[in-house]
């Protein structure tokens, strides 16, 4: 079924409400982990997986293969910029000029990162995937103009978290905390992923995003394990923050060694502790529980929803045409707070209706108004204490 013309029409007007400002980007790289995957991929094993509804549900028109209820953050920074959408791995061969999302849910800096939960690829396969991409298709399609291409492209690397969530703190599973201090393990981490940006340096990236770790203490998924006395797990915060200080270093050291190189730190740690802890500051109201019933396994995840068991405000249209594969994803307009009737809190039976006012969508994952306050935070930051610094993402791409 075509789209109908109205639709695009809003999807051109803003429907992200970012504005583009931007010289000409080539398009979008992503690499990471479940946070910045949009799927779908058949290859994909891994058991922390979406593809089903409740995800998606802001979206009419694209694959509920995301870990969100609508957009990602490599989706919002893209509208921004004005480029193609990254597409997965399955359209490589159709959209590879056109921005990849390598993204693996469940992966990390390390090979062994998430693998209890099946197949994932770590984020030195991501790069060597992107590498064969390249190789394979790219060069004999741009021929003469690849590395302009290529240099002046975006790579977003979201990665690290299942490092932390799916590694260091599961030691029934992973001896990584016995084997490593807090202080070693994020040395060991920072030098894996500086390899792994070298790498993609030499295959022809320049300009760089890279994102923090959250303040995971502060998560539904990791309170619920934890159940601290105060509002986050803060032993939890102090390991992350320490990889995050590193990360630092590592990419002034990679900034001042690989000659055109440009390094952006997306400094999500402290931003969306603010929010947790000071949700009505920047229009949230639930910060504690996540939007949906998340499944009992210990992924964190929604639990999958039939469609007689969602929320009345969801268009049929979501449902119809879930399954969808189509480029555009067009947002169901929000359910507006109603203080004498308001449902923010636990969900009982099924997705939230007030999704604009969580922070969380399942206990690990961020709902889509989070992102795109994050990535608004991040598209003009100025300051050295910016979202992003040195520098924001409008700046990185006039570079």
């Amino acid at each position: 079924m075509l789209v109908p013309l109205c639709y695009i029409f809003l999807y051109l007007w803003g429907v992200f409400s970012i504005t583009c400002q931007s010289k000409s980007v080539p398009n979008v790289y992503v690499f990471g982990d479940s946070i910045v995957d949009s799927g779908p991929k058949s290859y994909h094993a891994t058991g922390l997986k979406t593809g089903y509804l409740p995800y998606g549900t802001q979206c009419l028109f694209m694959d509920k293969s995301r870990f969100t209820d609508g957009h990602t953050i490599p989706e919002y920074i893209s509208s921004a910029l004005n480029v193609f959408t990254p597409r997965s791995m399955d359209d490589l061969n159709i959209h590879a000029e056109h921005g990849i999302n390598y993204a693996s849910a469940s992966s990390g800096i390390l090979p062994e990162t998430g693998t209890t939960l099946g197949i994932n690829y770590c984020l030195e396969k991501q790069v060597n995937f992107f590498n064969e991409t390249v190789d394979k298709t790219l060069r004999p399609r741009l021929q003469e103009k690849l590395s302009e291409y290529l240099a002046d492209s975006i790579y977003i690397i979201n990665i690290g978290t299942s490092d932390y969530i799916y590694n260091y703190l599961q030691p029934d599973h992973y001896n990584s905390s016995r084997k490593y201090s807090g202080e070693d393990y994020a040395e060991l981490l920072t030098n894996t992923l500086g390899n792994n940006l070298k790498d993609l340096y030499n295959i022809g990236a320049r300009k760089m995003l890279v994102f923090q770790v959250g303040p995971l203490g502060c998560y539904p998924y990791v309170i619920n394990k934890v159940k601290p006395s105060s509002r986050c797990a803060e032993d939890v915060n102090s390991l992350v923050s320490i990889f995050n200080e590193k990360l630092d270093v590592k990419l002034k050291e990679l900034s001042e060694k690989l000659d055109g190189s440009a390094f952006v730190t997306a400094r999500i740690f402290d931003l969306i502790k603010s929010m947790i802890l000071r949700p009505s500051d920047y229009g949230f109201a639930e910060m504690r529980w996540p939007c949906c019933v998340t499944q009992e396994n210990g992924t964190g995840l929604c639990k999958r929803d039939q469609e007689d068991n969602l929320p009345p405000d969801l268009p049929k249209e979501s449902i119809q045409r879930g399954t969808q594969r189509l480029f555009l994803c067009m947002e169901v307009p929000p359910i507006r707070l109603n203080p004498n009737q308001s449902q923010i809190g636990k969900p009982v039976k099924y997705v939230c209706q007030e999704r604009d006012y969580y922070l969380f969508f399942d206990e690990l994952h961020m709902t889509q108004a989070a992102y795109k306050f994050i990535v608004n935070k991040c598209l003009n930051s100025t300051s050295s204490d910016g979202a992003c610094s040195p520098y924001g993402i409008y700046q990185l791409a006039e570079i």
